[in-house]
């Protein structure tokens, strides 16, 4: 934990940080929307999403295409007040397709600073999966420690959610503060080996607490090239009428990004960095994985944490066009693991990259990634429509 604190303190010592929408709103606002007309006023449908491909080579092990996703994303605003979003992904899973809600709310302006919205939302707690993780901004192919199956924070969730932002003089502030399911206490008897991991993106509540939770972006810049935020989350993660039911889980996160065109390094820089914390409460659980009997209890400090940071860099300023399309981008990223746990290994990721935007919506990447003592190689084409 205290190298996971050093490396992040370090980072906000060299690196400014966050910015307010990493959506790439120009770009949404440069397409069309279809308008009909019903008593005088405007109702406004918009078809947009993305999609991507994906390949992948282990040297000696796996060469394959191991990705391939459409995420088509439906926006509707029926009247100035009222607005809808949603987006589903289609991909294929082995011999299969499936098809999963990413999102789905309906939102409601209350005033020029707040908003309201209901149904499932991509979770505020910090930036990866709230602003990042679509294929067409994520500048890597692959997603930093943490950010998967049995992650350290949750991807969407079902609940309620308000937010929006406030200026203060040449600097603001944004918020996000909701009320939702929350991740569930993971027993092992389904899946031996993940006893104490957090289960999340739950349509139904396993007991009669709601998660509560939010995060907090400060913008001190009137360009808002910098931000920094932080998020918290805190719930009874343990399944009513069992001897886990009053168990409860703490989450942290804090966040930074720093996007600007600077002069002297004749481009844009992009700075980006992330970290998680989760502390669920002591509790006795079941050795499944090596007694599947469930006579054998055992316990450990269930703490997870894991930290990325990323930089990437693109010479917008070349006077060569096709090297001013070119991004180059690194991302470290680690996992610290609890000690007692079945899964309990720490582990360090290293993914360098490089990038060719053929145009604002449509990217070639090429990756490394190196973890543990394995190496794998990426290209994805990833475009937005």
């Amino acid at each position: 934990m205290k190298k996971l604190i050093i490396i992040f303190c370090f980072m906000l010592g060299i690196t400014p940080l966050l910015m307010a929408q990493q959506y790439n709103k120009p770009a949404l606002d440069s397409l069309t929307s279809r308008q009909s007309s019903a008593n005088s006023k405007a109702v406004k449908f918009l078809l947009t999403g993305y999609t991507q491909t994906t390949v992948m080579y282990i040297p000696d092990e796996e060469f394959t295409i191991n990705a391939l996703s459409f995420n088509p994303i439906f926006l509707w605003k029926p009247t100035d007040k009222i607005f809808f979003e949603g987006e589903l992904e289609v991909e294929l899973e082995g011999e299969e397709t499936e098809i999963g809600l990413e999102y789905a709310n309906i939102n409601y302006i209350l005033n020029r600073y707040m908003n309201f919205r209901v149904g499932k939302f991509l979770t505020p707690f910090g930036i990866y999966f709230d602003r990042l993780h679509p294929a067409w901004i994520n500048r890597l192919p692959t997603a930093p420690l943490g950010y998967g199956h049995d992650g350290v924070g949750s991807s969407s969730e079902l609940g309620i959610n308000v937010f929006g932002g406030i200026p203060i003089g040449p600097s603001k502030f944004n918020y996000s503060f909701y009320a939702i399911n929350g991740p569930q206490l993971n027993t092992g008897e389904e899946e031996p080996g993940e006893e104490g991991a957090l289960m999340y993106g739950n349509t139904e509540d396993n007991n009669l607490n709601k998660a509560i939770g939010g995060r907090i972006g400060y913008l001190p810049l009137s360009n808002s090239s910098l931000e920094i935020g932080g998020s918290f989350m805190n719930a009874k993660v343990g399944t009513k009428d069992t001897g886990l039911e009053n168990v409860r889980a703490n989450l942290l996160s804090v966040d930074l990004t720093y996007v600007k065109q600077l002069s002297f390094l004749k481009g844009f820089i992009d700075i980006k960095g992330q970290w998680n914390s989760v502390k669920v409460d002591d509790a006795t659980y079941t050795d499944w994985e090596d007694d599947p009997t469930g006579n054998t209890p055992y316990t450990y400090k269930n703490e997870r944490s894991t930290l990325w940071g990323q930089l990437a860099y693109r010479p917008t300023l070349s006077k060569s066009k096709f090297v001013k399309n070119l991004e180059l981008v690194y991302r470290y990223s680690f996992i610290d693991q609890p000690e007692g746990a079945k899964e309990n290994e720490d582990i360090k990721q290293y993914t360098y990259g490089l990038n060719y935007w053929i145009n604002f919506r449509s990217a070639m990447k090429f990756a490394v990634q190196s973890q543990e003592d394995e190496t794998a190689y990426f290209v994805q084409w990833a475009l937005l429509f």
